[in-house]
């Protein structure tokens, strides 16, 4: 989907450290890693992009709302 520079440095020092068949994903990585079940990629990927759009559009969201109270307020002071 991306590339991550963080990601390739990690991985190519894994890679020196004798790590072979490395995933695509870092996600994927992780997972693989910290439960030891095998996963289909595209699940993963898929998943780790609904997560990252569920996270923007409520930072979104939540911004507005503070933007929107804070102006509220600052109008309220001018008064």
């Amino acid at each position: 989907m991306g590339y991550c520079p963080l990601t390739d440095w990690h991985f190519r020092i894994l890679e020196k450290l004798g790590e072979r068949n490395l995933p695509d994903s870092y996600v994927m990585y992780l997972i693989k890693r910290t439960t030891r079940i095998e996963i289909d990629s595209i699940l993963v990927d898929k998943f780790t992009l609904y997560l990252f759009l569920a996270a923007l559009v409520f930072s979104v969201i939540f911004n507005i709302k503070d933007y929107i109270r804070q102006r509220k307020k600052s109008l309220q002071t001018e008064k």
